[in-house]
């Protein structure tokens, strides 16, 4: 099932809009564009694949924040409720995450995951840290 071609391109212009603020560095703004992109997504969000990369985007914002937390409760979502285990940076972001929480054992779970599924290559713009977690398991 589709969602609406109207509805669908309202997200995709509050997305788009959120993807330019983000590569631009303004953050905060990125995150309410996207956020409305979250909004016009009808309920069960769950059921729309739309929700997967708003919510990614979502988290991304808040991790460049370094609202850890909230970062950690959107990656968290996409790896429970939208089961997004097949998605490396899904894996990564969540793995950084759970690292920048405090939880280092489940950190490196999802870190040596996302990097069995791309490679190092994947961690090339990350910081250096996120790979020494899993440096002794490669």
């Amino acid at each position: 099932m589709e969602l609406d071609p109207a509805l669908y391109e309202k997200i995709k212009e509050h997305s788009d809009e959120g993807e330019r603020l983000f590569y631009h560095g303004r953050f905060p703004e990125a995150l309410e564009e996207y956020s409305k992109a979250l909004d016009l997504i009808p309920e069960p969000k769950q059921r729309w694949e739309a929700s997967v990369w708003v919510l990614a985007a979502i988290g991304d914002c808040h991790f460049w924040l370094m609202d850890f937390g909230a970062a950690l409760e959107c990656f968290r979502k996409l790896m429970v409720e939208y089961e997004e285990y097949g998605n490396p940076f899904t894996r990564l972001r969540y793995g950084e995450c759970l690292y920048e929480t405090g939880n280092e054992e489940l950190a490196r779970e999802h870190l040596l995951a996302a990097y069995a599924m791309e490679g190092k290559e994947l961690f090339e713009e990350c910081d250096k840290k996120y790979l020494s977690v899993i440096s002794g398991l490669l």
